[in-house]
């Protein structure tokens, strides 16, 4: 029998549980790192590895819950581990829910390319490395920090109602950062063209250029500043996404109650529509069932500015009255649908002393129930008469929730980035970056 066969067998024989689920996963890995311009050295060798890891809820004869983390060796500890977690057990009675047979959408996750490289095409591996370090030379980068990987996955989920989920998948990503300043990655499930590597890393070689010199100081005004597609996500992430949190909702640490999604109430521009696909065959952030068992599918959070449902498990769901949803799996997985869109490259042309924000700090200290933002950059370019004049600092003050609303907000298109950026206008001052 396989391990999560073994660890079946001995939860289902443990008098005290009545219902359990494991969360299983086993990977293969693969990778060659660079540091400091060295390849493969002690630091970042070249390197295999073969980690099992997962977790389980349980419920014991009593109706308590318990929970807890399962690796390699959890069973031949099996009794010390269920110890542990039963002297840790606690009442959620709307959490005590378990799964039976469901039925997934087999959305592809596993390519045939990838488990070649751990055999007869690993030298793929140094290829790839010899083309980080090209395009660092390209752009005249002193330093370059990054690597390469693979690996094979396997996920299992069991549950003491029958569930018995299986999910084969590959990965493939590779990443560098230039002088320390500025970095770029590429992740998917299949191995890419030479060229794909190229064109995702060209963008962080062309602000490496900008941030090596310091723009001067501009006094306090109106300013249109366009927030790099990584940082709109995080923004979008934090305020939108935390607040459409069940758990939030229900507990009133949201700004929407229960009653705006029965009323489906327009609490965005009505050109905005943002759903989850996770159907997008061999998506990084694609997957056939969540963390419950419960099978995905293509869901719609905002329709034209509506609320149209939360996110939400099993257990806000009986809470909340509502059916379980799908959350987003990650950025690759989230659709943004608006007719305010504009290409950078086309939008980068008509700027003048504006600022475009590659990254931010705090983020995480904010209010994400008001949509209230006061954030430093700790990465952002000043542009003027569409060139970019070197590194800024600012400080980015707003309401998040104001911002998606103005009629004024551009989604902007960057080349080979998936989610969109954001161009708004905010009043602020730039400060000269001299290092």
């Amino acid at each position: 029998m396989s391990y999560i066969d073994d660890l079946q067998t001995v939860f289902g024989r443990v008098d005290d549980i009545i219902d359990y689920r494991i969360s299983l996963s086993e990977r293969r890995g693969i990778s060659l790192g660079i540091r400091d311009n060295d390849v493969g050295s002690v630091y970042s060798p070249f390197a295999y590895g073969h980690t099992t890891g997962g977790n389980f809820l349980v419920q014991w004869r009593d109706g308590r819950l318990s929970r807890g983390n399962l690796d390699g060796n959890s069973l031949a500890n099996i009794e010390q581990v269920l110890q542990v977690a039963r002297q840790a057990a606690y009442d959620d009675p709307d959490a005590a829910q378990f799964l039976g047979p469901q039925t997934v959408h087999e959305v592809p996750l596993w390519s045939a390319d990838i488990p070649p490289l751990f055999q007869e095409r690993s030298s793929v591996l140094f290829e790839v490395v010899a083309r980080l370090q090209a395009i660092a030379g390209r752009y005249t980068a002193r330093t370059l920090n990054g690597g390469v990987g693979a690996s094979l996955g396997r996920h299992w989920l069991r549950t003491s109602r029958g569930l018995a989920l299986e999910t084969p998948s590959t990965s493939f990503g590779c990443s560098a950062v230039f002088d320390g300043l500025i970095g770029e990655s590429l992740a998917q499930r299949t191995l890419p063209a030479m060229e794909a590597i190229d064109a995702q890393l060209a963008g962080a070689g062309e602000y490496l250029r900008a941030l090596r010199q310091s723009a001067p100081a501009l006094p306090r005004a109106q300013r249109l500043v366009v927030l790099h597609p990584r940082v709109a996500y995080s923004l979008w992430s934090f305020f939108v996404w935390g607040n459409l949190n069940g758990a939030a909702i229900f507990h009133g640490q949201s700004p929407f109650r229960i009653e705006d999604f029965h009323a489906q109430r327009q609490v965005f521009a009505d050109d905005l529509t943002v759903r989850v696909d996770p159907w997008q065959p061999l998506g990084i952030a694609s997957f056939r069932y969540t963390a419950e068992g419960l099978p995905s599918q293509p869901t719609v959070y905002i329709e034209h500015g509506h609320l149209r449902q939360p996110i939400l498990d099993l257990k806000y769901a009986r809470r909340l009255g509502l059916p379980p949803t799908t959350p987003p799996g990650g950025a690759e997985s989230v659709l943004f649908e608006t007719e305010r869109v504009t290409e950078w490259s086309a939008l980068r042309a008509t700027l003048d002393q504006a600022l475009l924000v590659l990254g931010v700090l705090g983020l995480h200290t904010q209010d994400r129930s008001s949509g209230n933002f006061s954030l430093a950059t700790s990465q952002a370019l000043l542009v003027r008469d569409g060139e970019f004049v070197g590194r800024a600092r600012a400080t980015l003050a707003g309401n998040f929730f104001d911002l998606l609303r103005d009629p004024l907000l551009r989604w902007v298109r960057f080349a080979n980035q998936h989610s969109p950026g954001l161009a708004l206008m905010l009043p602020l001052a730039i400060e000269s970056d001299a290092r």
